[in-house]
């Protein structure tokens, strides 16, 4: 009986021993080896490709329109100061620049007037344009307009009403500041006895183009 029971006692541990063999030992390691396998057997993961959006900034595109900043601007045949005076531009006048040149900007096609001549052009110079339209204002309006017609017939007398008109055939197209320039303003007419009225060619200096102001009424009429 007693060496029945010693033999239950030493299954008994021997049983033990094997479970907790199996549980603090065999079966972690187990696991930790079908973990690995596991792990190993998973795809890849492509980790995402970070892209730097690089800002291209756009090329912008050449300036070519400009705006005339001084009252009154020669247009030069080359670009020099010391060169022929072709015509006057003015004050907001907007320009389309086609070459840019030591500082000059040509505004026409190349000419040659004749045979073997040079090649001439219409120049002005850069530094008197404006990227943006000048703003005008009131005050500086009434001194541009004035300085086109300060040597008219009686100017001081009817200072307000010369003004006022020749402000309004510009605005319109009518006239163009060249137009006063050559009759150096309003010229008083002796043609008519029953009004006030004084003239000046817009246009042309043909009959047609002679506009008449009735200084009185404020009306313009032709003959």
């Amino acid at each position: 009986m007693k060496k029945l029971m010693m033999l239950v006692l030493l299954l008994v541990g021997i049983g033990c021993a094997a479970g907790g063999y199996y549980i603090f030992y065999y079966k972690p390691q187990q696991d930790a080896m079908a973990a690995l396998e596991a792990e190993s057997n998973k795809e890849p993961v492509t980790p995402l490709e970070i892209v730097e959006e690089e800002e291209q900034e756009q090329a912008k595109p050449p300036v070519t329109d400009y705006y005339v900043s001084p009252p009154r601007l020669g247009v030069r045949e080359m670009p020099d100061f010391d060169a022929f005076v072709e015509s006057v531009v003015y004050r907001g006048d907007k320009l389309h620049i086609l070459e840019k040149r030591d500082g000059w900007g040509r505004i026409s096609p190349y000419y040659v007037y004749e045979d073997g001549g040079p090649e001439v052009a219409e120049w002005v110079p850069m530094e008197a344009l404006l990227e943006v339209a000048p703003t005008i204002t009131k005050k500086e309006r009434l001194e541009t307009v004035g300085q086109y017609i300060e040597n008219s017939d009686d100017f001081k007398q009817h200072f307000e009403m010369f003004i006022k008109t020749t402000d309004n055939l510009l605005k319109d197209g009518t006239c163009v500041p060249e137009d006063f320039e050559e009759t150096q303003g309003w010229v008083r007419s002796v043609t008519f006895d029953e009004q006030e009225a004084y003239f000046v060619y817009c246009g042309g200096l043909k009959q047609a183009n002679k506009i008449y102001l009735n200084v009185q009424t404020g009306k313009i009429f032709y003959r």
